[in-house]
């Protein structure tokens, strides 16, 4: 467990506290909606009443991730979140190709979306038309992968935050920062079995020491991409879940924990070990946890 010299920021997003020291602030949770097939709003409406009730019962914060991956998606996602989540409460958006992002960016300015959304992601292969209109419908925060192709160990990670790794004009950071969103946070890139996947944990304790931002990754990545365990279904599960519990353990904020589906299972959890990271923290270095925290409201 973890506690870091540098100065920690704290971001509040749309009122969800994310950063500081370890065992000050509990873990937030981003759950992902609409990954495969076509969205399904009442299954979806289900999931993030559960979502909601379990983040209010552990104090765990929880945001929806929502994936969009036509053009067609876009419009009846961006509907469903102005009816179904918490006025105020923020979110996330996760797109990969390009034009669907900047479509997005322009739909969620014309419903005056943008001061609660948190955009997933920014990373090396941004494209010119996608940081002009980055500048243009500026979000609350966002979040930068940091992955760099040619250098997959931490050290790699620091190099694509600083300049780009020689691939881009700027670094991450730098870029982010131009385009005006100041509320960033860094994703240590969880990769695929073989490619240095353990990295994506070892690098949060050095990105946190290094620039005091809130961290975190999807770790739940490096299990989807683990084909042994389809012979292990049971245990797969199991891992899938676990596999959160690392962030908390290695003084990470956040964790994009896949599925909502899964949060029964992934929020107790982490509540579970932010406690044990409070109890510890907040012994050997004095970190008090805040009121909300799993400690104060779950151990009376």
């Amino acid at each position: 467990m973890f506690s870091f010299t540098k100065e920690q920021k704290v971001f509040d997003i749309s009122g969800i506290s994310i950063g500081g020291q370890p065992g000050m602030y509990p873990t937030v949770l981003f759950g992902g909606l609409f990954f495969k097939g076509e969205p399904d709003f009442d299954d979806a409406k289900r999931h993030l009443q559960t979502l909601y009730d379990l983040s209010k019962q552990t104090g765990v914060p929880v945001i929806p991730d929502f994936f969009i991956k036509k053009v067609d998606y876009i419009e009846p996602i961006l509907s469903f979140i102005e009816k179904v989540i918490p006025k105020k409460h923020p979110f996330s958006i996760d797109i990969i190709e390009p034009s669907l992002k900047i479509e997005t960016l322009e739909q969620l300015a014309s419903r005056k979306l943008l001061p609660r959304t948190i955009y997933n992601s920014i990373h090396i292969g941004m494209t010119k038309e996608e940081n002009e209109a980055l500048g243009t419908y500026t979000p609350e925060a966002a979040i930068i992968v940091a992955f760099n192709p040619k250098d997959r160990s931490p050290d790699g990670k620091i190099e694509v935050l600083e300049n780009g790794a020689h691939l881009m004009e700027a670094g991450l950071l730098e870029t982010a920062r131009h385009i005006g969103i100041e509320k960033l946070l860094i994703d240590t890139a969880a990769l695929s079995p073989g490619e240095n996947s353990g990295a994506a944990i070892a690098a949060l304790p050095v990105i946190k020491e290094e620039y005091g931002l809130p961290t975190g990754c999807a770790i739940h990545n490096v299990v989807e991409k683990s084909r042994w365990l389809n012979d292990f279904p049971f245990a797969k599960k199991t891992v899938d879940v676990c596999s959160n519990n690392t962030i908390p353990l290695f003084g990470g904020d956040y964790a994009l924990f896949g599925p909502i589906e899964n949060a029964e299972l992934v929020v107790p959890l982490i509540a579970w070990q932010d406690i044990l990271v409070s109890e510890y923290t907040e012994n050997y270095f004095g970190i008090n946890p805040t009121a909300s925290h799993p400690r104060r409201k779950l151990l009376k």
